[in-house]
């Protein structure tokens, strides 16, 4: 949590880059802001087009927040992108001093705002198709992976490709050397009365957006834990199923962390072992990827 120092510092320094009416015309920008719509086969150039008005806008918000991060990523503790995510939350606070009430800005508003203004400067990304599974039964993955998480570095070690089984897959065939990338981290895990309450992170190594997760839960024996409810940024539960629609990518070369929590009941069996199964859209291969993480 930001202290009040260090909000108003950065609101001190916003004047340097961005005008009262600038840091408002920021707020009208993101009405009707939101991500690509996968489901509809929504093509990238149609989904950019609602939003190319806004263009100049978008391109000074990315100018004021980076130099903004640039100049204060040594006045505070923490990474570059925590100190970005700060700077956003001081033209969130500086918005909404200035009376605006509505379609305030977020990290992830911010991340959609920078991925148009990408795909926009860059038309070869405009012809690249993002794909959209139903959550229905039945529907075979294009690739599961399975990440080896070391209990002590929480680091994936390699990446086995092998068909997907009813239950959690298991890798039986060959073993690729592949770049991880994401990786699921549980930060804590309590029994609370009569639930679990589990506390994870989802880290994003990508250049690009992570979109319609898809996540199952499954407890020592393979079993399925029906999930019965969460919290986070975009994220919803279903038939004791996971769904997030949308995990930023970073600014920088380094990873995104999205913060999430979810509950299951305590008779559930994870004291000793959790599994995550992660299915999500893969635009830049244009597949849907399942990938397994062992705990």
């Amino acid at each position: 949590m930001a202290s009040s120092s260090e909000i108003s510092l950065v609101i001190k320094n916003i004047k340097r880059v961005l005008t009262d009416e600038e840091i408002k015309e920021i707020a009208s920008s993101c009405k009707g802001l939101r991500s690509i719509n996968t489901r509809e086969e929504e093509t990238r150039g149609k989904y950019v087009a609602n939003y190319k008005k806004f263009y100049g806008v978008y391109k000074r918000t990315i100018k004021a927040v980076e130099e903004l991060t640039d100049d204060l990523k040594n006045s505070f503790p923490g990474t570059k992108t925590q100190v970005r995510e700060l700077v956003i939350l001081g033209l969130r606070t500086k918005q909404q001093d200035l009376g605006v009430t509505k379609y305030l800005l977020n990290p992830v508003k911010y991340s959609f705002i920078k991925t148009i203004v990408n795909w926009i400067n860059s038309p070869s990304a405009l012809k690249i198709k993002s794909t959209y599974q139903p959550r229905t039964k039945g529907k075979k993955d294009t690739e599961i992976k399975k990440q080896d998480v070391n209990p002590e570095s929480g680091n994936q070690s390699v990446t086995k490709i092998v068909p997907k089984s009813k239950t959690k897959p298991e890798p039986k065939l060959k073993i690729i050397p592949d770049k991880p990338e994401m990786n699921v981290v549980i930060i804590d895990k309590k029994s609370l009365k009569d639930t679990w309450k589990i506390s994870f992170t989802i880290e994003n190594y990508t250049s690009y957006p992570m979109q319609n997760l898809e996540i199952r839960i499954y407890d020592e024996k393979d079993d399925s834990i029906h999930v019965s409810s969460v919290s986070g940024d975009l994220i919803e539960v279903a038939n004791g199923i996971i769904y997030i629609r949308f995990i930023p990518a970073s600014m920088t070369g380094e990873s995104y962390t999205a913060k999430f929590v979810f509950t299951a009941s305590e008779v559930e069996n994870i004291q000793d072992g959790l599994t995550f199964s992660i299915k999500q859209d893969y635009p830049a291969k244009t597949k849907i990827v399942t990938t397994i993480f062992d705990f």
